[in-house]
């Protein structure tokens, strides 16, 4: 086998950077074949992995390694996806989750010890096939992929202020920047006005007049661990959208208890739709998020389903079993 390894180095307020020594000297004292290529700027590791892709795409040996944070892997993955010859002939994804929320990795089953996710990465003798959310937005014409969740309302809001403050870093130094996530919560509540909103899950529509929570997840971790759609699964064909509607304040703070638990999606304070397909839209400019990535503030009409896509790993639970 031979990897291609994309590497974030600012990822995780630079803890990519160290992961990566370690990985290195791993690969290398294993003999194992690579080619380092440095993501330098936002948006570089979707030009190198579509590059890799018009190159590679369909050469059984090739694996490519993504050593950053979730956002790099978003990268990476539209990036393979802008190619054409990916399509037909997928290159295989692999990770090692050194970012600020790591809620892949979570979902997954990835360790976070950069070593130990090489080891399951190694041990894998073929493919595990994995759905990735693939959206189509209705009003730019955008078209697009992510692994973990698409979020407009309180939740973008939230990832709007974290990636802007500098509590955030220094919560990454110690490993603990998902609490820049709770930090950042309450004052997004505070700004954050309901909106309207209109649900399609099959011939069925649902309009809320007061919507401020609406996240469409691939898997059941969102801001660093917490549990939005337990529900939710990395193999299994479909995604789950849950809304919840502003009303009184204690209400609200029971919504956001029950968030904080992973508990909302099961909770009377809350719309869950699972589905294979789901659309919905606003009638006002919202904040939206995607994969911890900010989509700024627009109108939304988006159209979401999963695809499938191999990824080269061994999720913990089996290497413990083996």
């Amino acid at each position: 086998m031979h990897f291609s390894v994309i590497i974030n180095e600012v990822a995780g307020s630079g803890n990519a950077a160290s992961a990566w020594g370690k990985v290195q000297t791993a690969l290398n004292q294993r003999g194992v074949a690579y080619t380092p290529y440095i993501s330098k700027e936002p948006g570089h590791a979707i030009y190198l992995s579509r590059k890799l892709a018009e190159r590679l795409a369909g050469q059984t040996e090739e694996i490519v390694l993504v050593v950053g944070g979730d956002g790099t892997l978003h990268e990476v993955i539209n990036g393979l996806m802008q190619s054409p010859a990916n399509h037909a002939h997928p290159l295989p994804l692999a990770y090692i989750a050194c970012g600020t929320g790591n809620d892949f990795a979570r979902g997954f089953g990835i360790a976070m010890e950069p070593v130990a996710a090489l080891d399951q990465i190694l041990a894998a003798t073929s493919p595990h096939m994995i759905c990735v959310g693939h959206y189509v937005e209705g009003i730019k014409n955008e078209e697009g992929y992510f692994l973990n969740n698409v979020g407009i309302g309180f939740d973008a809001a939230i990832v709007s202020r974290t990636n802007s403050s500098k509590r955030k870093q220094k919560m990454n130094k110690f490993h603990l920047g998902h609490l820049s996530y709770v930090a950042n919560a309450l004052g997004a509540l505070y700004d954050q006005a309901p909106f309207e909103l209109m649900v399609e899950n099959g011939k069925h529509r649902d309009f809320f007049r007061k919507a401020y929570i609406v996240i469409a997840s691939n898997h059941p971790f969102i801001g660093g661990g917490f549990q939005i759609a337990p529900e939710a699964s990395l193999t299994k064909p479909g995604l789950e959208l849950l809304v919840a509607e502003r009303q009184n304040w204690l209400i609200t703070f029971i919504q956001l208890w029950c968030f904080a638990r992973g508990k909302l999606a099961q909770s009377r304070f809350a719309t869950r739709y699972p589905g294979r397909q789901l659309r919905y839209s606003t009638t006002s400019l919202e904040f939206g998020q995607m994969d911890g990535e900010e989509m700024g503030n627009r109108f939304v009409d988006l159209t979401l389903d999963t695809i499938a896509y191999p990824f080269w790993q061994i999720p913990h639970h089996q290497t413990k079993s083996n």
